[in-house]
């Protein structure tokens, strides 16, 4: 599913809420390997349609899946364990 690509708007920047400082759009559209990051709407709504931007490349599951609150820290780990242990046998 990956969907990069270059985009007109690849050189606007707008600050990063998560890293504390400006970084272009390219960063915020390719950051997270096959998805955008999860911010990428709060982050771009003010600059441009990121909204419609993302809709001609992505289905609304999708997009729902790139704005969907991470998953907990413990939830992580332990299905980071259960994948370590199971690829260790």
């Amino acid at each position: 599913m990956v969907k990069k690509g270059s985009s007109k708007y690849d050189d606007l920047t707008a600050r990063c809420p998560m890293l504390g400082h400006p970084v272009p759009f390219h960063y915020c559209r390719d950051s997270v390997g096959e998805m955008p990051c999860r911010k990428i709407l709060d982050c771009w709504h003010e600059r441009f349609d990121v909204h419609s931007y993302l809709r001609e490349i992505y289905s609304e599951e999708e997009i729902g899946m790139i704005v969907s609150p991470p998953k907990p820290k413990l939830l992580q780990i332990i299905e980071l364990a259960r994948k370590a242990r199971g690829n260790s046998g």
